[in-house]
């Protein structure tokens, strides 16, 4: 998925100053010019982090007009993720990711999900995002093979631009374009392809700010390229890195709570 920043899984972050020294080491490379992996490296390391818990909104824009909902994601190493919508009507419902599993509670029947295959890459709360894209916690390097394809601008950010290629067919987004931000290692833009090339979805990302010695990019368009006349927006209210979670914030038999 989408290293979003979404969201990739919502934020993954790691020192600074590792980053820097990267960057560095990068730049002196022969002429200049870096490896894919070597940026690709880069990339996972400014979006990896121990644990971490973010205040989000979700802005979604289609024929009917805007709709609005909040919701607060906690995350750690490994893998677990927690989605809880706190506003809207679906406001109490919770989104768990466990390994490669995914589970939905709703609190009105006060019942557990257990999503399976395709239903992974359904909408969360009506937005452009899936359910996988604001909880996939791997790492592109595991799954993808990547090539540079140059520098490009986005948004005013020096940017190098990849392609991956997926190494396994189980990949939802097979063809992958991204932009790397030069100076801060955060995907600034992606484009998302099937395996007849056809473009699924579309993100870009800004108002990118440093955050305990890391970045991350506090706001986040994904489009839908099937849709039309639709755009969703996820704008980070408040971001903590490196905090302790309790353990049954991860607990499928703790939904409830």
């Amino acid at each position: 998925m989408i290293r979003i920043t979404p969201v990739r899984a919502i934020f993954r972050l790691l020192s600074l100053a590792a980053v820097l020294a990267g960057a560095a080491a990068v730049s002196a490379q022969s002429g200049g010019e870096p490896s894919s992996a070597a940026i690709l490296g880069k990339l996972e390391q400014n979006q990896s982090w121990n644990a971490g818990k973010i205040e989000a909104s979700l802005a979604v824009s289609n024929r009917f007009g805007v709709t609005d909902n909040d919701f607060t994601s906690w995350s750690r190493k490994g893998g677990d993720a927690l989605i809880e919508i706190t506003s809207g009507p679906d406001r109490g419902q919770k989104v768990l990711r466990q390994a490669s599993n995914i589970y939905l509670f709703y609190p009105e029947a006060d019942e557990v999900i257990w999503l399976k295959g395709t239903a992974l890459r359904d909408s969360l709360m009506g937005s452009d995002f899936s359910y996988e894209d604001l909880t996939d916690d791997r790492t592109l390097m595991d799954r993808f093979d990547a090539e540079l394809l140059g520098s490009e601008a986005i948004e005013g950010a020096d940017c190098w631009k990849l392609r991956l290629s997926a190494k396994s067919k189980k990949e939802t987004y097979q063809i992958q374009e991204i932009w790397v931000d030069k100076a801060r290692f955060v995907q600034r833009k992606a484009i998302l392809y099937s395996a007849a090339g056809k473009a699924l979805r579309s993100m870009t990302a800004t108002d990118v700010r440093p955050i305990g010695g890391r970045y991350l990019a506090y706001s986040t368009t994904m489009t839908d390229l099937l849709k039309k006349n639709t755009s969703t927006v996820m704008t980070i209210k408040k971001a903590e890195i490196d905090i302790d979670i309790p353990e049954r914030y991860f607990n499928r038999e703790e939904l409830s709570w």
